[in-house]
């Protein structure tokens, strides 16, 4: 019974494995991680001999990573920061032409001022 539980964890392991690839790929996360590997395990003579090139080339991969995950809410951040301007600019205006407002929409990506008649 034992040799079976072995077997099944082994194919579940197994099974596993490129799940865990995909993961590592979506999140950007392979090449600093392979890099880390090689030098430490692999070329750890070179990697002790130059740590100012490998920790520096890793620094580098790891920003590269984080600017990749930091790019699309600092976009989306904009985006409604800008939003928000937009909204602010028409209530003012709307205030000083005495008009009033309904509402906002997007369309297209455009923000659109709905005006109460």
């Amino acid at each position: 019974m034992k040799f079976i539980i072995q077997i099944v964890v082994f194919l579940l392991v197994l099974s596993l494995i490129p799940l865990a690839l995909k993961l590592l790929v979506k999140s950007r996360l392979l090449p600093p991680l392979i890099w880390w590997g090689l030098g430490r395990e692999f070329y750890s003579q070179w990697s002790a001999a130059h740590p100012f090139i490998f920790y520096g080339v890793l620094a580098a991969l790891a920003l590269l990573v984080l600017f990749s995950w930091l790019g699309p809410w600092l976009t989306r951040r904009r985006e409604e920061k800008q939003f928000e301007r937009y909204v602010r600019d028409e209530v003012a205006r709307a205030d000083a032409e005495g008009r009033t407002i309904s509402g906002f929409k997007v369309e297209n990506g455009v923000p659109v001022t709905i005006w109460r008649d």
